[in-house]
């Protein structure tokens, strides 16, 4: 009885270690989790400061997030895209957009994480718009 004892706890606590493993290096699944870097922000910066900062500034993206609350950044991201910069719309390139969006998590108060913010590999629809606190 001991030893079947044993072998669950052990075997449980593999679990639980793979579980929490596996968690660590997993996709944010808020924008607070991390979900662009600090590079692409900074790359991000100068096209903000250039095409969208006489129009929108930190308090106006906050106001952005409250009305986009639970829904998945992709859907914010492609309106952005198709309707940015207001002046020509669709003119950035997709690293562009990302980076531009990255800098706008980056001013309204969310943390930066290990994996570039990216539209192409289909983990914006995974990263829902959570306003911070």
């Amino acid at each position: 009885m001991r030893k079947a004892r044993f072998a669950i706890a052990t075997l449980m606590t593999v679990v639980l270690a793979s579980a929490a493993i596996a968690d660590a290096g997993a996709a944010p699944t808020s924008i607070g989790g991390g979900a662009y870097t600090e590079e692409q922000a900074a790359a991000g910066k100068a096209l903000f400061d250039r095409s969208c900062s006489t129009c929108h500034n930190a308090d106006y993206y906050k106001t952005v997030f409250q009305t986009w609350r639970g829904q998945p950044l992709l859907y914010l991201f492609e309106q952005v895209m198709s309707a940015m910069p207001a002046d020509n719309p669709g003119s950035f390139s997709d690293v562009e957009y990302e980076s531009i969006m990255a800098y706008v998590l980056q001013i309204t108060g969310f943390p930066a994480g290990d994996a570039p913010l990216s539209y192409s590999n289909g983990t914006m629809e995974e990263i829902a718009i959570e306003p911070a606190s």
